[in-house]
């Protein structure tokens, strides 16, 4: 007996250790590091590196111990994608000074990538963020919005929010984000001479995805398009063609 009890006491003593804080604590803290160093939808990173605010880091411990299951639908959602940004923003971090995420693994990050590699610990195992990103872009959870609230760190990427997400007004934020980004410059241009509508390659790179919502990823774009762009969505006359996509990182440029 006494044996037994002195496993469970060792065992227990090497166990990792409950978050201590609670979800609306780590969003404050995720909040506070996105107010002090994303800018006009550009990151510093620099600045982000040399600081390395408390929140910062106790954030990054809570998201390794979080155990989103236990949430409801719509605060998973939110963790995922919040889960996501944090760590896009970490991996650049890690790296720190780097042009683009591109020069991450070989050939152009296709092989042993940025976004594939299994080296972020989030609830409580290493994950890939190709795999964070599929929680939330595809059943049970996903939601095909989600994709432009999930920064890739590249100028021509969807922006991070400088707000967390939560539960409560995802559904508004998700709107917004693929509002905002579909008819910014990234998101589409017209091309009124050769009756070409350019889109994102998001759309493209992703198209599965924005099936089920949509019929099609232009029928999706088409949805949120407005004024010309979303005419020329929906007019089979025009061809749909995609926009080069900026791989530099999209970090505040020191002038």
């Amino acid at each position: 007996m006494r044996a037994w009890r002195l496993a469970l006491i060792l065992a227990l003593a090497h166990a990792p250790d409950a978050p201590t804080q609670t979800t609306e604590e780590a969003w404050s803290d995720w909040g506070a590091v996105l107010s002090r160093y994303v800018s006009h939808e550009h990151v510093q990173y620099g600045r982000w590196k040399a600081e390395n605010p408390a929140e910062w880091r106790r954030f990054l411990a809570w998201l390794e111990r979080a155990d989103p299951a236990r949430l409801p639908l719509s605060e998973q959602r939110a963790f995922w994608i919040n889960a996501y940004n944090a760590r896009v923003v970490a991996g650049v971090l890690d790296r720190y000074p780097i042009d683009s995420v591109r020069d991450v693994g070989f050939l152009g990050g296709r092989v042993r990538g940025f976004f594939g590699k299994k080296e972020h610990l989030v609830a409580g195992r290493h994950r890939s963020l190709e795999e964070m990103r599929a929680m939330v872009t595809q059943p049970p959870l996903g939601d095909a919005r989600a994709h432009f609230a999930l920064a890739l760190a590249a100028e021509s990427s969807p922006p991070i929010r400088p707000e967390p997400y939560r539960g409560a007004t995802l559904d508004t934020q998700l709107d917004f984000q693929t509002r905002t980004f579909l008819n910014g410059p990234d998101g589409n241009r017209l091309d009124r001479s050769a009756k070409v509508l350019h889109l994102t390659p998001l759309l493209a790179w992703y198209d599965d995805d924005f099936q089920p919502r949509g019929g099609s990823a232009r029928a999706f774009a088409a949805a949120y398009l407005v004024g010309p762009a979303a005419e020329a969505a929906a007019d089979e006359a025009w061809s749909v063609e995609w926009l080069e996509f900026d791989w530099r990182l999209n970090e505040v440029r020191r002038r």
